[in-house]
């Protein structure tokens, strides 16, 4: 991350740039010249001229700015399963979009190219939302989703953007490392955030010592609570990397959480990890996958799925009920989809689908 200060001689310049735009949630201390960040749960105290962990908010004379508002680095429609969303309109696409940095500094990042990228921006492209939108219309989609990177850094940008593609009659989706405020999550809640996808990294150990996180796992699993009680669609991805987190007794913790803070309905992506960035182990093993799936549904969880990896029959969606096969899928890809209205075409359950 650019945690450079910015000297005053540049801080008239910046406050020009359409990329640059007041941050939403800041605190005032009074007599000091620092100011704290409310939006994620790193909690930065960011001093005159200084930048937060992730790089994206800087504090010029007492306020703070996001340097990132509108830099989409990255744009493509989607199906709604790579996500992963298995629960949320499936078998739909959402126009994608990131911003650059993140929040969190994991090693194994898939997309490090675009979370590890600093904000530029004077060179910055600012994307006016209408732009967003009429691409996913125009390409067939169902909303917007910010993804790739922490769709945090783009906080302030998705608020507007969400209540843009919202009158528009779309929905809108963050696939989020869950790191945000309480506070950060109500403002998209009522800005129109229909789900959240949250990225589990693992126990305290692996947040604090691996990823960055100064506050450990809790404020992850805290947002899926929130997001539940705020009447957004959640579902919880899990990465399981090796070396890491493959344990038996962690795996089990991990359940243990999702059914305290999330419920046995709230679908859990246990994930394969491939060798990424700076993290060069093996992928994670098949069979321990296929064995975190069986102690998911040993501890109550419904709908447990392994994901990123091809042509695996746990990527389906079964009745907990009597077990009928309802969603097909192949690789983040839904082949059919054989409910009645949501529900189970043998015993009739409901399966808790959004459609």
């Amino acid at each position: 991350m650019d945690n450079t200060p910015v000297p005053p001689s540049e801080r008239g310049r910046l406050l020009e740039l359409p990329t640059v735009h007041k941050a939403y949630l800041v605190e005032k201390t009074y007599g000091e010249t620092d100011v704290l960040c409310g939006a994620c749960a790193q909690a930065c105290r960011i001093p005159d001229g200084g930048k937060g962990f992730c790089g994206t908010r800087v504090n010029i004379d007492r306020e703070l700015y996001t340097l990132t508002y509108g830099d989409v680095i990255a744009a493509e429609s989607r199906p709604v399963e790579i996500k992963p969303f298995f629960h949320f309109h499936p078998g739909k696409s959402m126009m994608t979009i990131a911003g650059p940095s993140c929040n969190l500094l994991c090693p194994w990042c898939q997309n490090h190219e675009l979370s590890r990228a600093v904000p530029r921006p004077l060179k910055a492209r600012h994307v006016p939302m209408r732009e967003v939108v009429d691409a996913a219309q125009a390409a067939g989609d169902i909303g917007i989703c910010a993804s790739f990177t922490e769709p945090l850094m783009l906080f302030e940008y998705c608020l507007g953007l969400f209540r843009e593609s919202g009158a528009r009659g779309m929905v809108n989706a963050f696939v989020s490392n869950g790191y945000l405020t309480s506070d950060a999550l109500h403002m998209l809640a009522r800005a129109g955030l229909n789900a959240i996808n949250v990225d589990i990294k693992g126990s305290e150990r692996v947040y604090r010592e691996y990823c960055g996180g100064r506050a450990g796992d809790v404020p992850a699993w805290e947002t899926v609570r929130n997001a539940l009680n705020m009447g957004v669609h959640v579902e919880v991805v899990h990465l399981v990397v090796t070396g890491l987190n493959d344990d038996e007794g962690e795996f089990r913790e991990v359940c243990r959480k999702h059914l305290e803070y999330g419920g046995p309905e709230v679908p859990l992506h246990i994930t394969a990890y491939r060798p990424a960035f700076e993290y060069d182990r093996p992928a994670t093993s098949v069979r321990f996958l296929e064995w975190a799936y069986g102690a998911a549904k040993e501890a109550g969880i419904l709908f447990p799925y392994v994901g990123n990896v091809r042509e695996h029959p746990y990527e389906n969606t079964f009745c907990p009920g009597c077990g009928e096969l309802l969603l097909e899928r192949s690789y983040f890809q839904l082949k059919h989809d054989l409910t009645e209205e949501g529900k189970c075409p043998c015993c009739s359950r409901a399966v808790p689908l959004v459609l």
